[in-house]
């Protein structure tokens, strides 16, 4: 049988007791994601490198480190067949467990503001702007559909998001995939991002649905600020995780809303206690 993966977010891994989630790591293929790192390497100044630590002996213990969306979309536009089931990456975890790279590096101040000005500039480019373009071509070209939707869709988000994932047409989200990924990733155009197999394919289905889903607050009035959508953009990295992985621990309201609207048929836990014992795989240990 292979391990099922389970994914962190950063709201559990300070909520939960660190000597727990390595007793846990020791057992479990417990994934550390590139973005959970980001989080931890971010966040005040005056825990960061308290959090990096709390990582470092988190991977010392068992986790395996995991990249993000692009890492994923370069190696299928690169490989052309969509990317692997084991999300884990084994080189990259074991350079951290060796020490040859350090993860207290990434506390220098100005590493950190580096870091989130390039994410925060994405999630930007990518919510804000494709929302405003959304919202604006809505308007132009549907007279009077954006009135009928403000007055149909639900005020619960989770809700809100299962719609508007049950209206992306996997044409359209192909198409908007290819012409979004930058084409130096692409070897061939023709060949990429081919089903919902593809985490490329995942990654455009969740950004469109959260774009959908600001362009519906702007009509709203309650357009979401820059803050807001870097926030959104993190948690939209851990629930792509579950296109391969089986579950995540979280507790942050954005991302279970998220994770359980398009991923309804995998885990979500909201505490250690709450994982069964088919999760457990005794190989893992650090």
């Amino acid at each position: 049988m292979k391990p099922k993966q389970i994914v962190i977010d950063k709201e559990a891994f300070i909520r939960i007791k660190l000597d727990a989630l390595c007793d846990f790591a020791r057992n479990h293929l417990l994934l550390l994601s590139d973005t959970l790192l980001y989080e931890c390497a971010t966040t005040a100044e005056s825990q960061r490198a308290r959090r990096l630590r709390e990582c470092m002996r988190l991977f010392e213990a068992g986790g395996y480190y995991c990249g993000c969306s692009v890492t994923f979309i370069q190696w299928e536009g690169s490989h052309l067949t969509h990317y692997p089931c084991f999300l884990a990456d084994l080189h990259a975890t074991g350079v951290i467990r060796t020490g040859k790279l350090r993860l207290e590096d990434a506390s220098d101040p100005d590493a950190a503001k580096d870091m989130f000005l390039a994410r925060s500039t994405v999630a930007q480019q990518t919510f804000m702007a494709l929302s405003t373009e959304h919202r604006k071509a809505l308007d132009s070209e549907h007279k009077g559909v954006a009135d009928v939707i403000k007055k149909e869709m639900p005020a619960d988000r989770r809700e809100r998001l299962c719609k508007w994932l049950e209206r992306i047409a996997p044409r359209e989200m192909y198409q908007r995939d290819v012409d979004w990924v930058p084409q130096a990733w692409i070897t061939e155009k023709k060949r990429f991002c081919l089903s919902e197999k593809w985490i490329s394919w995942q990654y455009i289905r969740l950004v469109s649905a959260v774009t959908q889903d600001y362009s519906y607050l702007q009509q709203k009035g309650g357009a979401p600020g820059n803050t807001r959508a870097e926030h959104d953009y993190q948690d939209m990295e851990y629930v792509l995780l579950l296109s391969r992985a089986d579950g995540i621990i979280s507790s942050d309201k954005g991302v279970i809303a998220l994770a359980k609207a398009a991923f309804p048929e995998k885990d979500v836990f909201s505490s250690l206690e709450e994982v069964p014992e088919s999760y457990r795989c005794d190989w893992t240990g650090g």
